[in-house]
């Protein structure tokens, strides 16, 4: 009778997946490595790896040719173009979803702040507002002054909305949740804040063989941001949705400091037009941008990554002068928790990374880094499964007001720290002056809290007591809750 040793190896040997065994065979590992690597190796599933790996192979040789001829969208809104009532009416239907508890919020924060030169998880960045707010904090805000907003729309009493983070494996989760856990949740209450993290599948050689770092751990990578499908049902947050009562789902990037979190004009957009599937975008500013647009491939919605698309489809434009192919993907995106429930692998496109993936020592105790690319990680793409929306809903932003992305290091004039700064003082001036607050320009930020204003709305009522605001210095309008007192600094 096989042992359970014998029976996992015959079980990798029916998959040619042996050599995950070579260190244990040569007797490189002591008895706390060998259960280290075998317990790994019972948790793969090798037919679906295997399975995984011949579809992206194929993809990776064939796929582009089968997505189908490029098209621009047919059918879009625009918040800016849109008329007061309509944007009246969208707002109003996500207040109402959220005084129902129908809405939740959910951030993609498996990134690392390695391009910000920061050792820690992005959402624990400060930006160096005068708040000295982190990305993590300034977003809680937000949902919080969204809930209030709700509730007084609709005359309810304010409804949480729920907030799930995913994070990545190992120390970017540990370091996510020990945040959260050392500001006490920011005021959120730790019932409402729920942390997961994204699936990982094992990096391979081009043949589809399973690589060891060492000779008791197996490589491993993040799936890609499409592997939040897998992640919220495996990990069972599709059903604490469905417990909490949760219907509509706004997903976005951890790093997009200016983000509406939970938007409720957004939301309530899609929730009016009955979409399954939601994106909101931002207008190319320039026909060479590196970004992915919204277009069709086969008659379907889909993203289209630039590095896809000719010189002359990226600089076409309409009669309006108006990029053809312009409508840019900034991860901002709508669901609801049926189509989050439905999405399988057959739904998603795993593509092909090549990298230079670690390899045990001679003796397996330590893991040698390569100098040239030596086996591939396997990702797919939040987007990939589009396609498989019944119906979608795309609404155009103001980009001054619905982008500024924190990846590249201070100093930096694009995409930075200082970017994201200059934006926020920008919007925040724009709402102020709208509102009759004249704004003396200058050097210094203006921060705003997300308790004072959520998109510009009250300012107004204001404009009285705050008087003139002069950027001579940092100046930030703050209160303790949402529509509490407001204070100049």
């Amino acid at each position: 009778m096989k042992n359970a040793v014998d029976e996992l190896r015959s079980h990798y040997d029916s998959y040619g997946q042996g050599q995950c065994f070579e260190h244990y065979d040569k007797g490189n590992l002591n008895e706390k490595q060998k259960s280290q690597l075998l317990k790994q190796l019972s948790g793969l599933d090798l037919a679906r790896i295997q399975s995984l790996h011949t579809d992206a192979m194929e993809f990776d040789a064939h796929g582009q040719d089968r997505l189908g001829k490029l098209e621009p969208l047919d059918s879009y809104d625009s918040i800016q173009d849109a008329s007061p009532q309509s944007r009246s009416e969208w707002e109003s239907a996500g207040f109402q979803a959220v005084s129902r508890g129908e809405c939740a919020a959910l951030v993609l924060a498996g990134g690392a702040g390695t391009r910000l030169g920061f050792a820690f998880p992005k959402g624990m960045y400060d930006v160096k507002l005068p708040s000295k707010k982190s990305l993590y904090q300034l977003f809680v805000e937000r949902l919080q002054m969204v809930a209030f907003l709700a509730a007084k729309a609709t005359g309810t009493a304010p409804r949480t909305i729920p907030w799930y983070i995913m994070t990545s494996e190992g120390d970017n989760h540990m370091h996510t949740t020990n945040f959260f856990a050392q500001n006490d949740y920011f005021g959120y209450g730790q019932e409402n804040i729920i942390f997961f993290s994204q699936g990982t599948l094992p990096c391979m050689t081009l043949e589809g063989k399973i690589m060891l770092e060492t000779g008791c751990t197996v490589g491993k990578a993040a799936d890609g941001n499409g592997g939040i499908y897998g992640a919220l049902q495996n990990t069972g947050q599709i059903a604490d949705m469905q417990r909490r009562g949760v219907k509509y789902i706004h997903a976005f990037s951890v790093d997009n400091a200016i983000g509406k979190v939970a938007d409720p004009m957004f939301m309530g957009y899609c929730i009016s037009r009955g979409a399954d599937v939601g994106n909101k975008v931002v207008w190319k500013a320039e026909a060479g941008e590196k970004v992915g647009v919204l277009g069709k491939r086969g008659g379907k919605n889909c993203v289209i990554e630039y590095s896809e698309m000719s010189k002359e489809d990226c600089a076409l434009t309409d009669k309006k002068g108006k990029f053809v192919y312009g409508a840019g993907n900034i991860c901002n995106h709508f669901y609801t928790v049926d189509f989050l429930a439905s999405i399988s692998d057959s739904d998603l496109i795993f593509h092909v990374a090549r990298k230079k993936i670690k390899s045990p020592s001679a003796d397996g105790q330590t893991a040698v880094t390569p100098t040239e690319n030596t086996g591939i990680k396997l990702e797919c793409f939040i987007f990939d499964c589009f396609g498989r929306a019944t119906n979608m809903a795309i609404l155009e932003g103001p980009r001054d007001e619905e982008f500024t992305p924190v990846k590249n290091a201070p100093g930096e004039k694009k995409d930075s720290p200082d970017s994201a700064r200059a934006a926020l003082t920008a919007q925040n001036t724009k709402w102020c002056r709208a509102a009759g607050i004249p704004v003396e320009d200058g050097p210094g930020q203006l921060d705003i809290s997300p308790y004072v204003t959520y998109r510009g709305e009250g300012l107004d009522a204001l404009a009285k007591s705050i008087g003139k605001i002069s950027l001579k210095k940092d100046v930030y309008l703050g209160a303790s809750a949402p529509g509490g007192a407001v204070k100049k600094n």
